[in-house]
């Protein structure tokens, strides 16, 4: 297979290298192999293609590719052992029934002492109501766009439990859940998609993307035209929490608690909602009495980390300089991982026409963020 080179895009390759840390030990010498195998479900792949991607900081491209033998293996001989300071990532997917499947990434020598493993599913088309999936954890942001129009960024975090990758029928969506009266102008996306994952439609968002086994989050952009409104809630809804920007009429979130306000970013001050346990039922944002709230908490420092090198990177790139290397500390709270996802996502979604490698190496970001989030529970 021809090898592609050109520039890569480098906010996305320092977005996944920043992902892994870095190691002043002395390079250990390692046999450039990756040895690995395809899984469907719980049985080997027997027949397919996979291809070895390549990203660094300034070239990315598929680097090979293979047949699977029966049993499901693969073997790739890399260009190089994996850098020690974790500057270039390779991966490989396979494409199974349409659908492409990644493994993890390598960017280490000790990463090619074990088995690579890329896990694939069959697929099944969704009940013609979407599937009965699981909302793990809801965030939902609100902030005044303007008078009379609110703009909200809806983090749903949801799980399909299933065995397969759960795909729409014509005309049909893989999941669906109601929004607040008067969404409207929705946008919806999903964290390792580049186009949009489904619709915002007659009140609900209708999620079209294939939906793997595992959990997935779903970012939902929309305007709504009252802060004070009603917010359906799926039952079975793990955790959920309000965030409104300050500065915000007083206002209650019924059924949930009112904690001490975060900072997200500079200048980003938004008050918090939580519920002290799964929530049932609707919610509703009511008119409150005015309260003096408690300092401000930095909860979101790594967050705060990541855009600062955002905006350095697009800085140094409109000016034709070198491109600087993110070093973001893996971040330990819960919302501001999920927030980093989202960022990532709204990143990835900017990107036109994003090539495999770009998809792939999105995909290892939030592979490793989403392995955090389950650790914290």
């Amino acid at each position: 297979m021809t090898r592609r080179r050109g520039p890569a895009p480098l906010l996305l390759a320092a977005l996944v290298l920043a992902s892994f840390p870095s190691t002043g030990r002395a390079q250990v010498l390692a046999d450039p192999v990756l040895r690995g195998q395809v899984m469907l479900g719980d049985a080997p792949l027997e027949a397919g293609w996979v291809v070895l991607h390549r990203v660094a900081a300034v070239e990315q491209g598929e680097v090979d590719s293979v047949r699977v033998a029966p049993d499901g293996a693969f073997l790739f001989r890399l260009p190089a052992v994996p850098r020690p300071d974790g500057s270039e990532v390779y991966f490989a997917s396979v494409r199974h029934h349409g659908i492409l499947y990644f493994g993890r990434a390598v960017s280490l020598p000790i990463h090619l002492d074990s088995l690579y493993l890329i896990q694939a599913y069959d697929t099944a088309v969704a009940p013609p109501g979407g599937g009965e999936l699981v909302v793990e954890s809801r965030s939902l942001f609100v902030e005044e766009a303007e008078p009379g129009r609110w703009q909200v960024t809806d983090l749903f975090q949801v799980r399909n439990g299933g065995s397969s990758t759960l795909v729409p029928a014509p005309d049909g969506s893989v999941w669906n859940h109601p929004l607040p009266p008067g969404a409207t102008g929705g946008e919806v996306t999903q964290v390792d998609m580049a186009a949009a994952a489904g619709e915002v439609r007659d009140g609900a968002v209708f999620v079209t993307a294939p939906f793997p086994p595992g959990e997935r989050l779903f970012v939902v952009r929309y305007a709504i035209p009252t802060l004070f409104t009603s917010v359906p809630l799926a039952p079975g809804t793990g955790s959920f929490e309000v965030l409104v920007r300050e500065p915000a009429p007083a206002a209650e979130v019924t059924g949930l608690t009112q904690a001490p306000p975060v900072e997200l970013d500079e200048g980003g001050v938004f008050r918090r909602f939580i519920a002290p346990e799964s929530p049932t039922g609707d919610v509703a944002i009511i008119p409150g009495q005015a309260r003096r709230d408690p300092p401000v908490r930095w909860l979101a420092v790594a967050l705060a980390l990541l855009l600062a090198g955002v905006a350095a990177w697009a800085l140094r790139e409109r000016l034709g300089g070198p491109s600087p290397r993110m070093a973001t500390p893996p971040p330990s709270d819960r919302r501001a991982l999920i927030l980093e996802v989202a960022r990532l996502d709204e990143a990835f979604s900017n990107l036109r026409e994003p090539t495999p490698e770009e998809r792939g190496a999105y995909e290892a970001r939030r592979d490793e963020l989403l392995r955090r989030l389950t650790l914290l529970g």
